[in-house]
């Protein structure tokens, strides 16, 4: 098993950054792996509770769901 750390620096509906961070550590974490994804400025927003784009994919929910399967997320 192996750590995997991804950071984050853009806004979660200003491109595809979030949605491809998600698939990333989803997948990872499917593997066996350790996750951890680092928020950093405009990448904190994806985190926010209540915050959604119409029609954009949920960020909240994504990250929420990345937690409860084990992944770390720090800001």
């Amino acid at each position: 098993m192996k750590q995997i750390t991804i950071m984050l620096a853009s806004p979660p509906y200003g491109g595809q950054d979030v949605d491809t961070v998600l698939g990333i550590a989803g997948a990872a974490l499917k593997k066996g792996h350790r996750v951890v994804v680092v928020g950093s400025g405009d990448g904190t927003y994806g985190f926010i509770q209540g915050q959604r784009a119409s029609g954009a994919p949920n960020a909240e929910k994504g990250f929420a769901e990345l937690i409860a399967q084990g992944a770390r997320v720090d800001l």
